[in-house]
């Protein structure tokens, strides 16, 4: 796919000009020749063509390896502040007593300093595909795809977001656009609110049904499901737990009244520990649960070596301080 815009295009501002109305999506339209789908040219967005034709989903959250704003909009990112004086942090390690393992260990807090970072939530915008045609015999594919999120040309960051949106669409579809917006806000409108429920003790198979409970999800989905179900599981949870936010799913474990642990399964790249109390935690907007800003009542693990161990770390010092 061609390289990100650093700058919002010419034909984007003369096209935004012409629009009747505020409200616009980002959208493009770009034809594929079979060869090339066939070769896996839009295999990152699970569009593939088979002997019975092409196959793509409805709408899809762009993988994190498509770049910088695909890693984004599904993990978030941070600013360092150079401009605050540094804080004083710490590193948990485990040291040997009196010098040698064989006499046992115990952990050791190292402070180091490093400036203070503001995280920005990941925003987990789909994007919505469509193929007018998907009969198996074509010798080109017209794939359009949009970015699931209106815009309104009034407010004070539009054109920062439309920024973001368009590099969606170039980094996933290598072409970038506008368009008016057919539908109103309201219509496109989709709740923040984690909508939590808790699941019935039952089977792993049971667990992952009620996850997709209206949905028929990938084998890596599925798969995924199951991983996450078995590490859940391993954590001693008092009780299984789904949430839904539009298209997401998420999963996870009650452990305490005061502790639970979640991720989005529909992309897994984080471990979520929310503490304090749950019901009021699990009232709080997705923007918010997923903003880094609720101090010490939650922590977020990425997905990178280790991070299961850096779980059970949190979740067995969370227990110990009860």
């Amino acid at each position: 796919m061609k390289k990100n815009v650093r700058v919002i295009p010419e034909a984007v501002r003369t096209k935004l000009r012409s629009l009747q109305g505020q409200n616009i999506v980002a959208g493009c339209a770009r034809q594929f020749s079979a060869e090339e789908i066939r070769n896996g040219a839009l295999k990152h967005l699970q569009i593939e063509l088979l002997a019975d034709g092409l196959h793509l989903p409805e709408r899809i959250l762009p993988r994190t390896e498509q770049g910088k704003y695909s890693a984004r909009n599904a993990e978030g990112y941070e600013v360092k502040r150079t401009d605050l004086p540094k804080e004083i942090h710490y590193n948990t390690i485990e040291a040997p007593d009196w010098g040698d393992s064989s006499n046992g260990t115990h952990l050791v807090d190292l402070p180091y300093e490093k400036y203070p970072r503001d995280f920005y939530a990941p925003r987990e915008l789909a994007l919505i595909v469509h193929c007018p045609d998907t009969h198996a015999d074509q010798t080109n594919y017209v794939i359009a795809a949009r970015v699931d999120e209106v815009l309104n040309q009034k407010v004070p960051d539009f054109e920062d977001r439309l920024l973001d949106d368009l590099n969606l669409l170039q980094e996933n579809l290598g072409c970038c656009g506008i368009e008016s917006a057919g539908s109103s806000l309201e219509e496109y409108a989709r709740t923040l609110h984690l909508s939590w429920e808790i699941l019935p003790p039952g089977s792993r198979e049971e667990a992952i049904e009620r996850l997709f409970r209206g949905r028929r999800p990938t084998q890596q989905q599925r798969e995924t499901a199951g991983e996450r179900y078995d590490f859940f599981n391993s954590l001693r949870p008092k009780k299984l737990i789904v949430g839904t936010s539009g298209f997401r799913r998420y999963f996870g474990a009650l452990l305490e009244d005061d502790l639970a642990v979640f991720e989005n399964i529909e992309y897994g790249n984080a471990v979520y520990l929310m503490y304090e109390d749950w019901g009021q935690l699990s009232q709080r907007t997705r923007v918010q649960l997923l903003s880094g800003r609720l101090g010490n009542q939650f922590d977020r693990v990425i997905h990178r070596p280790g991070w299961q161990k850096e779980v059970r770390r949190l979740v067995e010092a969370k227990r110990e301080a009860a």
